[in-house]
């Protein structure tokens, strides 16, 4: 009896081996899942702080004055920033993101010498009501090459909506000059982020491109080039479930030059030369509102 119970030990053991050796193997499978999730993620971001006219310089029609805003337009002074994001990610590594920035820059000011624009002169002295107004629209998307929780670097390509509305307005009620544009632009983006070993972590962000192909710039008619940059650093820190807060230091700049035919009932020859440089400090937080696990 005492052989014929080791006998049935014996081979209980035998059979309880492969179940021990798959419940062991499925282990690491769940820590590989877990390390590259397949939920979709939705994160919110927001920016605020100011804003910073570094250079910005335009001229408009051929005979126009190159204007200096900085200079001789009043935009010497710090004004609010603000932007807005929201971002989809999938399958661990793939990211699509919308954004919006305003850009708003009004002043009041008395011209220092006379500004022609599109053949209207306004005389030194006269009193102008000048804006800028440069709002844009993003989408993009973006693979993170980096198959680590720690790190991200990502590559992708977008595409920008910039809506331009450019005033000169006397206040006197006088005729002033208005033009507004509105065109596509392709971007290439790159993207990296480290998570250090505690709650902080470090970025940095570029969208840009650069063309003098009529395609490319969004008007088959137009000889214009082109360029566009927004560069960013930040450093960031995890402050709860859900919920990141970063500062960052961001640069955006660009312009174009060059010639559009231009619509019937507008003034001016169609030439346009204008580079801005503008730098931004701001406060910015993530926001996690959506995990959907499949």
């Amino acid at each position: 009896m005492k052989c014929l119970r080791r006998s049935l030990a014996l081979v209980f053991c035998l059979a309880m081996l492969p179940s021990v050796a798959s419940a062991e193997s499925a282990a690491p499978n769940e820590t590989m899942v877990e390390a590259t999730p397949e939920d979709f993620r939705l994160r919110l971001s927001t920016e605020f702080g100011l804003l910073s006219v570094v250079y910005n310089k335009i001229q408009q029609g051929r005979d126009g004055t190159y204007f200096d805003y900085v200079e001789d337009g009043g935009f010497e002074l710090f004004v609010p920033f603000l932007r807005a994001s929201g971002e989809l990610q999938w399958r661990g590594r793939h990211h699509a993101t919308f954004l919006y920035q305003p850009l708003n820059l009004r002043s009041r000011v008395r011209l220092n010498d006379d500004l022609v624009v599109d053949g209207l002169t306004f005389p030194e002295g006269k009193m102008m009501d000048l804006r800028y107004g440069f709002d844009f629209y993003r989408a993009s998307y973006h693979y993170d090459l980096a198959a680590r929780e720690d790190l991200e670097l990502s590559v992708g390509a977008g595409f920008q909506m910039r809506v331009a509305e450019i005033e000169y307005i006397p206040i006197d009620g006088s005729e002033g000059r208005l033009n507004r544009d509105l065109g596509p632009v392709p971007l290439v983006k790159l993207r990296a982020r480290y998570d250090l070993p505690s709650k902080y972590w470090v970025g940095a962000e570029v969208d840009g491109f650069y063309a003098n192909i009529r395609i490319l710039n969004g008007d088959l008619e137009s000889t214009v080039t082109g360029a566009i940059c927004d560069a960013s650093v930040r450093a960031g820190a995890k402050l709860g479930d859900g919920l990141d807060g970063f500062v960052n230091v961001r640069y955006v700049g660009g312009g174009a030059v060059g010639d559009s035919p231009p619509e019937p009932g507008e003034v001016g020859d169609g030439y346009n030369k204008n580079w801005a440089h503008f730098m931004a400090v701001s406060l910015g937080f993530y926001f996690e509102p959506i995990v959907l696990t499949r």
